[in-house]
């Protein structure tokens, strides 16, 4: 009985609520064409350049090299870096700063 008395007091203060539920398809849509906006706004252009036709080009021999080895030289670097130190984050010193005046004398 008291079950169905909060049942129907539910569904009536759900009929009298004005809140819309999110959809949050539609808010990310929104954000996406907002992000977009905004970066063709930064480089000036009214709409998005046309994609480029046919197959996409190979990569010259070059910048493909001088990306794997940089890439190999920051593991090696990450590698001989020693391991960060949990204590280093906290401070070493303690500074104590009265914020009452000073009396007389």
């Amino acid at each position: 009985m008291e079950l169905a008395v909060l049942l129907a007091l539910l569904g009536a203060a759900r009929a009298l609520s004005t809140c819309r539920s999110l959809d949050l398809e539609a808010a990310r849509r929104k954000r996406i064409e907002a992000v977009r906006g905004q970066i063709l706004s930064k480089l000036r252009l009214s709409s998005p350049p046309p994609a480029p036709e046919g197959p996409p080009r190979a990569l010259p021999e070059d910048v493909r090299a001088l990306y794997n080895s940089t890439r190999e030289l920051l593991r090696q670097r990450a590698r001989l870096r020693p391991p960060d130190d949990p204590e280093e984050y906290y401070a070493k010193e303690l500074h104590r700063f009265p914020m009452e005046p000073l009396g007389e004398g």
